[in-house]
């Protein structure tokens, strides 16, 4: 993938860009080792994506390897911010895109070529840590709705009464 690579053994490579995106690749891996059970052979390819762009790949190479490993690694990283912070009440596409160091039109194009938009990842993370909390504690709904993320009771019980086909208060304990 890289031209003369024999080259760069013990050459100091410069810092940023592809390689400072293995290195936060590589140390969100090393917080979430089930991820690398779950897509090992993916990560594997989008490591030597980064590697070879880091290292100088060029022409056509280097174009399929930023197409594959810049975005997917941008992805994981957005997908990872917005679940460390979708219980946050005001959370939107602007701070997560701030959060991730992205552009927030970049956000949402790699959120919706993953599958969904950002507002519906958002309200689905919430809704499943919902019924979650609804299913394994005691306490007021209301709680349970201002806890991940919403701000409006009537709202929460919409969105969760059309996800899930019951009440909130019909899936305490379910």
């Amino acid at each position: 993938m890289v031209t003369d690579v024999d080259d760069l053994v013990g050459c100091e490579l410069e810092a940023g860009g592809a390689l400072s995106l293995v290195m936060d690749y590589s140390d969100l891996l090393l917080r979430h080792p089930v991820a690398a059970d779950e897509a090992g052979m993916a990560i594997a390819s989008h490591l030597l994506d980064l590697a070879a762009i880091g290292l100088g790949a060029r022409s056509d190479i280097a174009a399929a390897a930023r197409r594959r490993g810049l975005r997917a690694v941008r992805l994981k990283a957005v997908l990872s911010v917005l679940e460390a912070r979708f219980h946050e009440p005001d959370f939107s596409a602007q701070k997560l895109a701030v959060a991730a160091g992205l552009s927030e039109r970049y956000v949402n194009e790699l959120l919706f070529e993953a599958g969904a938009s950002f507002t519906t990842r958002l309200t689905e993370l919430r809704l499943r840590k919902a019924a979650d909390l609804l299913a394994h504690r005691e306490g007021r709904i209301s709680d349970v709705a201002f806890a991940c993320g919403f701000n409006d009771l009537s709202y929460f019980n919409r969105c969760f009464r059309r996800r899930f086909g019951l009440t909130p208060t019909a899936a305490r304990g379910k």
